[in-house]
C-alpha cells in the first residue's frame, strides 16, 4: 500500500499574535473535519511550528479516497473562517532540496 503514497510539504506563515489561537484550534479539531481529511484518502497530517512558520506533511493514498465524496462545503468554510485569520501567508507547497533514497 505505501507504494501508492503521495507525500506533499507545505509551508506557511502566522501572524505572531495568532500563535497561541491556531495552537489551540488544533487541540480540537472537529471529528468532521478529520472524517472529511480521511475520506479524501489522506493517510498522515502533520504540522510543525518553529517560531511563527508552519510546516505541514501530508502523506496520501489516493487509492483510499472516497470516489465521488460528498464535501461538506459549510464544515470547510467554517474552519477556513476559523484559522484563516490567523495566517500571515497562507499554505504554499515546499520544494523538495534533496532526498537520501535507500
Amino acid at each position: 500500500m505505501a507504494a501508492n503514497r503521495i507525500t506533499q510539504v507545505k509551508v506557511a506563515h502566522l501572524h505572531p499574535d495568532q500563535v497561541m489561537r491556531y495552537e489551540q484550534l488544533h487541540r480540537e479539531i472537529p471529528a468532521g473535519n478529520e472524517k472529511h481529511m480521511r475520506e479524501a484518502g489522506i493517510v498522515s497530517l502533520r504540522i510543525f511550528r518553529e517560531g511563527y512558520t508552519l510546516f505541514m506533511i501530508v502523506e496520501s493514498d489516493p487509492s483510499s479516497a472516497i470516489p465521488d465524496q460528498v464535501i461538506d462545503h459549510q464544515l470547510e468554510e467554517e474552519w477556513h473562517r476559523l484559522t484563516g485569520v490567523c495566517f500571515s501567508e497562507m499554505w504554499k507547497d515546499a520544494s523538495e532540496v534533496y532526498r537520501l533514497q535507500s
